[in-house]
């Protein structure tokens, strides 16, 4: 299939990712309790949860075209799209059936650039269950382990999938993740705090605000 796109965790991610989702793994493995495997799943997870939300999604009609060279109903017609590719399919061979000419417009694989996202991260631990079935070879999850590299790759091949997805969506996925990531490690900062400020002692303390608590780990105060 063309276009393939994916995302990965392969090798030494402390080198290969972004500043921002590399300190994000590292405070998903140190404050989550996570180990580093189960650290770059998670973010994968997360990175295919919002490449899904970020994918468009076709109307549920297909749009009636015309052809300048042929009038009236005779030169209407509408692109069904086969490996890549737009084939047209003419308003004619159904001119005995209007009902059978509503029905070849229907999209009836609407929405399936994202649901292709989260096919096959049951490898990795996510909950996909109630979906359709997958096309097979059309979204996958690799597993590398061999001598000098191991990781993770999540491959999208759905014919359409590059046009399905908006310009800078790899960024933006891995942007989303690390605001997850270091959200969860927030909340369980915050929790950690409000527990100590419980705890009898002299004085009173006021919590911490999100910053400073993110501030505090990275001084090396947890």
């Amino acid at each position: 299939m063309a276009g393939a796109v994916s995302i990965k965790m392969v090798g030494d991610w402390r080198k290969e990712v972004g500043v921002p989702l590399r300190d994000a793994l590292a405070v998903s493995m140190d404050i989550c309790g996570r180990t580093g495997e189960e650290a770059c799943k998670h973010a994968i997870i997360l990175m295919a949860e919002s490449a899904r939300a970020l994918a468009r999604q076709a109307p549920k009609n297909r749009k009636v075209q015309q052809d300048p060279a042929v009038r009236g109903k005779g030169g209407q017609y509408v692109d069904v799209w086969n490996q890549g590719r737009p084939r047209p399919t003419r308003r004619y061979r159904f001119q005995f059936s209007e009902e059978a000419w509503e029905s070849a417009r229907v999209i009836y694989n609407r929405g399936l650039a994202k649901r292709s996202w989260m096919w096959g991260l049951e490898k990795l631990g996510a909950r996909t269950g109630g979906q359709r079935a997958p096309i097979r070879g059309a979204s996958r999850v690799w597993t590398l382990s061999k001598t000098g590299i191991s990781g993770y790759i999540k491959e999208n091949r759905l014919d359409y999938i590059q046009k399905a997805m908006p310009a800078g969506w790899e960024s933006l996925v891995a942007l989303a993740a690390t605001n997850k990531i270091m959200a969860q490690a927030r909340n369980k900062l915050d929790a950690r705090w409000r527990r100590e400020l419980g705890k009898p002692r002299r004085g009173k303390k006021e919590p911490p605000t999100d910053q400073a608590v993110l501030a505090e780990y990275f001084k090396g105060g947890f």
